[in-house]
């Protein structure tokens, strides 16, 4: 529905002035030249929502977990993704929303979360290195200040073996051996 897109773009517009505004000169300049939705231009937007107890009191892992829900169902947008770039599909994930706008655009109930306002549809071509990266808004941060062994605090030489493999460009060349493992 055209009309629905345009008041989630009008909502978007709204975020991304406030959040712009938490940014100053040159920052606030990159921030407002990032492209940072499909809404419109998308050939189909999906709107994931999750509905926290649906299914019962009774949800396993829930009492360990509180959130237990909210987290499988980021992780069905993350399948869907990771589908969706198999069949050479691209999607953007619309960060920049207020969730009571979403809910009363869409006429979504009180106890239903609005997760994630996905923009689906074919792309050019998929970069090499993350968006936000080459934008030089945000850059990638390396493995090895990422991963902890057996604790926190652990010893970290007892993972330096697979960070190191897992910094070693040869080692996705192996896994994918059309590409240049120097673009990586």
């Amino acid at each position: 529905d055209l009309e629905r897109r345009r008041r989630v773009h009008g909502i978007f517009s709204e975020e991304r002035s406030r959040n712009a505004d938490q940014f100053a000169d040159e920052r606030r300049a990159r921030f407002l030249s990032l492209k940072l939705e499909g809404i419109l231009e998308s050939p189909l937007n999906v709107l994931v929502t999750c509905t926290p107890g649906r299914s019962g009191p009774g949800i396993l892992g829930k009492t360990s977990i509180r959130n237990v829900e909210i987290y499988s169902s980021c992780l069905a947008v993350e399948n869907f993704w990771l589908a969706a770039r198999a069949e050479g599909l691209g999607v953007g994930w619309v960060s920049i929303l207020r969730n009571e706008a979403l809910a009363e655009i869409f006429s979504i109930p009180a106890e239903t979360i609005p997760l994630a306002y996905l923009c689906v549809g074919y792309v050019r071509n998929f970069p090499d290195q993350p968006v936000l990266a080459t934008k030089g808004w945000a850059r990638r941060l390396p493995p090895r200040t990422l991963l902890h062994f057996d604790s926190w605090h652990g010893n970290q030489s007892a993972g330096d073996a697979l960070i190191n493999a897992i910094e070693n460009p040869e080692i996705w060349h192996e896994l994918f051996p059309d590409e240049d493992p120097g673009e990586r």
